[in-house]
């Protein structure tokens, strides 16, 4: 729930500190630099941005040229593809019996596929010019290369394409995900299954012999029975006092031996339910993985603050963000179920997967022709490109990276346990913890009514009912549905949804309180918004609840429920409150 001020103010000039620590969206706009430079050729190059007819007419014969060029390109990459396809069957053919040969082969087939297929169209030409800048090229080079190719492109094409382009690379930078290749998944599914295969031959084996055996064992055992059985009823009848004697005596064992056999297991048992339920990891270690994967949080949250300085020029920019944030539980009992008692040393690179798994970022830019507005009524309108970035954060939950791991019935059953009790360990997080702890604090109801006199504003009236449909549902950090909501993701789905003709889409605290305006306390009004900051470690903004009237609020706590505003907590975290246009 991370949220820096994101609104359509004016932003400020971009920051020219070359001292400053490189983000990762920093070192997307450097390797970028080509298609800034092309950019700013054909954007500021002239004073007049419309072209004359016969710049217009050479950039149509240049467009045709390329046409024609990708065409020729696409035929010989097809007739090379269907020769590489039969010469790979001979080959498999031929070489069935060495899988390493086999895998080269494929690997090799799969570069030589994706290289044709770069080199098809203008974009894949492209893609590779902004990624040679690694190469050691000049932008100048690079930007010359671009009209050499033979191919004019329109400004807003190589924009769409480097961005797309480099919203890949940012994502593998911010992720650092390996893709695992398709040859190396069946290699993999096929030893397995040798595996299995050979593990079952095995335990075959081995019960077919301990049947043998048994058998042996149990007749040998038939026999001494037998045999005993015959002194036991001659020494029976030879001495019947005795007997009965020792008849009793082995009853009695019997009878002790079965209490103490009883508590035993009882206490045992007892033992498992508390390790089960149990985070089993000292707490200083737990701490310390808690505190790294929150830094990693805030160095995104870093990124987001810093996209209009990182990528400065553009018209508009469009935030579309989820929540930063976890619940540290959960982080927890996911560490506990893949680890047992870990250290922090060794889940480093695992709390790096599980975070390239919660959070997607990526950049895309748009390119709109728009016209301007002649000052004189004889004047024509004149075109000109406007330039969007759009922003996207989507945080899948660690619900859903939980579903990605894989973990086994018994696995899953114990995890929700983990939930459940806290680990045993409720202390470790603070108890006070209003998103991650469920239940009711003070000032806190479900079933509070509020006055009839308030509905009578229809807008609020609607706003209301569709907020109450949700009561009970739990919070999800980056939650933006009925099945689990944070606390802004719950305030937008109502006000997207409540039929009052609003649509904001998914808002963060920060975003909602910037399509806000201010509103003194004495005037708030039910249908408010209000504000609260510093309810956990984040600038601006941290919590959002919408105001019903009488100092109650509703809002995503845990689950969503009233709450009275007027509480020490609430009052002491108190902010502002904003109304919607």
């Amino acid at each position: 729930m991370d949220e820096g001020l994101y609104t359509r103010e004016p932003r400020e000039e971009a920051s020219t500190d070359e001292t400053k620590v490189k983000t990762h969206a920093r070192k997307l706009k450097n390797k970028d630099s080509a298609r800034r430079y092309y950019e700013q050729k054909l954007r500021y190059g002239k004073a007049d941005n419309k072209d004359s007819l016969e710049e217009q007419k050479r950039k149509e014969k240049v467009h045709k040229q390329s046409q024609k060029k990708s065409a020729d390109i696409e035929k010989k990459r097809k007739a090379a593809d269907a020769k590489k396809k039969a010469d790979q069957n001979a080959k498999q053919n031929v070489s069935n019996s060495s899988e390493t040969t086999s895998r080269n082969v494929s690997k090799s087939t799969g570069a030589f596929s994706r290289t044709a297929a770069d080199a098809l169209t203008g974009a894949g030409v492209l893609s590779n010019m902004v990624e040679s800048t690694d190469d050691d090229k000049g932008e100048s080079a690079v930007a010359e290369e671009v009209i050499d190719t033979g191919g004019y492109i329109a400004s807003g094409a190589v924009s769409s394409v480097t961005s797309k382009a480099k919203s890949h690379k940012y994502s593998q930078k911010i992720h650092g995900r390996k893709e695992i290749s398709a040859e190396k998944d069946a290699a993999k599914q096929k030893a397995q299954k040798e595996l299995q295969k050979k593990a079952l031959e095995k335990q075959a084996r081995a019960a077919e012999n301990g049947g043998k055996i048994g058998r042996k064992i149990t007749d040998k055992a038939e026999d001494m029975a037998a045999l005993l059985w015959e002194h036991i009823k001659e020494f029976v009848a030879d001495n019947p006092v005795i007997s009965a004697i020792i008849v009793l005596v082995l009853l009695i064992i019997i009878v002790l031996s079965g209490l103490l056999s009883s508590c035993a297991a009882l206490g045992g048992s007892g033992g498992n339910v508390t390790v089960a339920s149990s985070f089993t990891a000292d707490d200083e270690d737990i701490l310390a993985v808690e505190n790294d994967y929150k830094d990693m949080e805030e160095d995104l949250q870093d990124d987001l603050d810093d996209i209009e300085t990182d990528f400065p020029g553009y018209d508009e920019y469009n935030y579309y963000l989820d929540e930063v944030g976890h619940n540290p539980y959960q982080l927890a009992a996911i560490l506990t179920i893949l680890y047992e008692k870990y250290t922090r040393e060794e889940v480093q690179e695992m709390i790096q997967e599980i975070f390239d798994r919660q959070y997607e970022f990526y950049v895309e830019e748009e390119v709109e022709t728009r016209y301007t507005e002649p000052e004189d009524e004889d004047e024509d309108p004149e075109p000109y490109d406007y330039y969007i970035l759009n922003v996207y954060l989507v945080n899948h939950t660690l619900d859903e990276v939980v579903e990605e791991l894989g973990f086994t019935e018994s696995e899953m059953a114990r995890y929700e346990v983990l939930l459940l009790t806290f680990g045993n360990k409720k202390y470790l997080f603070g108890e006070d913890d209003i998103y991650n702890i469920p239940g009711e604090g003070d000032g806190d109801s479900r079933d509070h009514t509020v006055p009839g006199e308030y509905l009578s504003d229809e807008e609020f009236a609607r706003m209301l009912a569709e907020a109450e449909r949700y009561l009970d549902v739990p919070y999800v950090w980056g939650g933006y549905s009925p099945s689990g909501f944070d606390c802004s993701g719950f305030v937008s789905w109502v006000i997207n949804h409540c039929g009052n003709g609003w649509n904001y889409g998914r808002q963060t605290a920060n975003g909602l309180r910037g399509i806000t305006s201010y509103v003194p306390t004495s005037e708030a009004k039910p249908g408010d918004l209000i504000f609260f900051q510093g309810t956990y470690d984040t600038s601006g903004a941290s919590h959002v609840g919408i105001y019903v009237g009488g100092g109650w609020m509703i809002h995503a706590g845990n689950p969503v429920h009233y709450s009275n505003v007027n509480t020490p907590y609430w009052q002491g975290h108190f902010l502002e409150y904003g109304r919607l246009p």
